[in-house]
């Protein structure tokens, strides 16, 4: 009786320990129709299969690849997001990439260097990229996407401190972390 008690104990306790963490874990998702700043040449566009019926992009330019060198301009979105708890968060991004010369943006948060976001080989489709590892305090930050190539989508972001956790499909909107502008901007 007594070899079956500890390790029931045992595995109890460790599915308490994972529960904790699980419920401890923290997801932001914002969709990217919800910034709080945009400027050209970020647009925002209407689509059937985003999930929030919008997304914002880098206006696709003809010709495409030829000669490009670098964004033509700084066009970009700024969200505003509240952190409830300092830690280590990871960014992903649900992109949508026209091809090799149009899968990336720089992602700027706060004042620190920016970061390239994507560059992979997912084409034509939906997904999920991972982006950088962020040191966040607890209070309000400003994350910026910016023009790095044309024909670049982003439909929503994610931060979490689950660093086990890989979307898979669109998540749940969160809009209880998103600061707004104020009305009359």
């Amino acid at each position: 009786m007594r070899r079956f008690i500890v390790p029931t104990i045992v595995v109890l306790a460790i599915l308490m320990v994972i529960g904790y963490a699980w419920a401890a874990s923290i997801k932001i998702v914002v969709e990217g129709e919800d910034y709080y700043s945009i400027k050209p040449s970020m647009a925002k566009a209407p689509s059937q299969v985003a999930s929030g019926k919008a997304y914002i992009h880098i206006p696709l330019r003809r010709p495409h690849a030829t000669t490009e060198t670098g964004p033509a301009d700084d066009g970009n979105a700024r969200f505003r997001v509240r952190i409830p708890s300092a830690g280590v968060y990871q960014l992903w991004a649900r992109a949508h990439w026209y091809d090799a010369c149009g899968n990336s943006f720089f992602v700027v948060v706060d004042d620190k260097p920016a970061t390239i976001v994507g560059e992979d080989g997912t084409y034509q489709k939906w997904h999920w990229v991972k982006g950088p590892r962020l040191q966040l305090t607890a209070g309000e930050h400003i994350i910026r996407f910016q023009n790095r190539e044309d024909g670049a989508k982003l439909d929503q972001f994610m931060l979490t401190n689950n660093a086990r956790y890989v979307p898979v499909r669109a998540e749940k909107h969160t809009p209880e972390y998103i600061i707004k502008p104020p009305k009359n901007q």
